[in-house]
């Protein structure tokens, strides 16, 4: 599996994460999951991405305390995208999510001279490419998540 959610022309948010969910999804030729239901992926998935799904709808839902109906119903349906690799052009139409150590240091992010949004300086920004920890409550706090929100709406 190498993406899930939109197609690549409808992506305006891309989250870059390190390992595909494990579950059965029908995938095409290109490694696309065609129909993606978040349901579906916690269902097979368990809990671990239902946080890393909530942690989503949480930065990307227009209405900020809509984030469960977002997540049940429009996430990964409208304008997002999982990849799994980090892509060899960014576009500067879309808003990249870099997530995780693991992701970042294969994208050498210390060239691109990000700023940081937070105090811990776990979250950095360099134009249309947020690197954030990853998708996980444990390392990407609602605090942060909320720094990160306001970074974006700039």
């Amino acid at each position: 599996m190498q993406s899930m959610g939109v197609s690549q022309a409808e992506a305006k948010i891309v989250f870059i994460l390190p390992t595909p969910p494990k579950g059965h999804y029908a995938i095409d030729a290109m490694g696309h999951v065609m129909q993606v239901d978040t349901q579906s992926i916690i269902e097979q998935d368990g809990n671990h991405w239902r946080k890393v799904l909530t942690i989503m709808a949480k930065l990307c839902a227009p209405i900020r305390d809509n984030w469960r109906v977002y997540r049940d119903h429009e996430l990964l349906q409208q304008d997002e995208r999982i990849e799994f690799e980090i892509p060899t052009v960014f576009l500067p139409s879309i808003q990249y999510f870099i997530c995780g150590g693991e992701m970042q240091k294969k994208l050498n992010q210390e060239r691109l001279s990000p700023v940081y949004v937070n105090g811990k300086q776990t979250v950095a920004q360099c134009g249309q490419i947020i690197f954030c920890p990853y998708l996980d409550y444990r390392q990407y706090p609602n605090a942060d998540i909320e720094l990160t929100r306001l970074a974006i709406a700039k």
